[in-house]
């Protein structure tokens, strides 16, 4: 099968020459063809990926998480197409191998993978990164779930996890099912509308890539609003509040898990507090909707 590798970029910065040495690197053959798909870089990014052989495509429209994406897929050949974003690294040279080997099955319309960050990345990553691997490999179909029709928007968000920092997807179904205009979860929107189609989605955590931020307090009260406005607009899902300190203590005492430094303690307390205040703001501005919460909300998030 032919893979295509699709990645949208913006001033994609040091960690983008790694991704494209890395990609050139796997083994048994590299993907078939690289497309940058960019959003008006100002530093040496379209130049960097011209040099490695990729095709760049200069997007100049806004850029849009679904309409972007799907602009990048279009101008690529491959029967299988993996995304990825600028600043991920692949862990292995059989990296690209692993994932793309689940479309042998044509049940699977797509796979997708973890994040790990790196040795000195932010703890409450590593914890997030432990909880995946112990899952294991999983395979979603609706037709392993027959009491689908009723369950939770909690139940049903297990189901749709999709991440689109590193997938791959069947150009076949992504014709039939692109991502169309979508500001935030286009991944976990295209994965519900593949899964009620009858699909079958792959989740592999043993090609994962390395991939972190260390963002400001805002910044991540801002992309916790975020992510508590689009998880309730768009699947009916409501955060606890206990949620992600409940899976950071889990994890925290899960065996294998070294015994983090009061920094990093510190940074995560951070970091989890940032998005329990923004869950709480944005159930405020639920509560208040009618008299601009809405508008509250799309202020604050403006940007992100």
């Amino acid at each position: 099968m032919r893979i295509s590798v699709v990645i949208p970029t913006y001033n994609a910065g040091a960690d983008f020459p790694v991704l494209l040495q890395r990609l050139r690197e796997q083994k048994p053959a590299p993907p078939d063809e690289i497309v940058v798909i960019d959003s008006g870089s100002r530093d040496y990014t379209c130049k960097l990926a011209r040099d490695s052989g990729a095709r760049v495509i200069e997007w100049k429209e806004r850029f849009n998480h679904g309409v972007t994406r799907d602009a990048g897929i279009a101008a690529s050949t491959g029967e299988i197409v993996l995304l990825t974003v600028q600043d991920a690294q692949p862990v292995g040279i059989d990296w690209l191998a692993r994932i793309t080997s689940h479309f042998s099955d044509p049940a699977v319309a797509g796979v997708s993978t973890r994040q790990v960050p790196p040795a000195d990345g932010p703890l409450e990553l590593k914890i997030k990164a432990q909880l995946e691997a112990q899952e294991g490999m999983t395979r979603v179909s609706l037709a392993q779930h027959p009491d689908y029709a009723r369950y939770t928007p909690a139940q049903r968000l297990q189901l749709y996890r999709f991440d689109n920092v590193c997938s791959a997807l069947r150009r076949s179904v992504w014709e039939k099912i692109p991502f169309g205009p979508c500001r935030y979860a286009e991944d976990l929107l295209w994965a519900r509308r593949v899964l009620e189609a009858g699909h079958t989605i792959v989740r592999d955590p043993s090609a994962p890539v390395i991939h972190a931020h260390r963002r400001s307090f805002l910044y991540e009260f801002r992309r916790g609003i975020l992510d508590a406005w689009v998880l309730d607009e768009a699947f009916g899902y409501r955060y606890r509040l206990a949620d992600k300190l409940n899976r950071a203590r889990v994890a925290g005492s899960a065996k294998g898990m070294p015994r983090p430094s009061f920094s990093a303690r510190c940074s995560a307390l951070k970091t989890y507090s940032a998005h329990v205040l923004a869950r709480s703001f944005y159930g405020g501005c639920r509560i208040f909707k009618p008299l601009g919460g809405e508008a509250l909300l799309g202020r604050v998030t403006a940007g992100i």
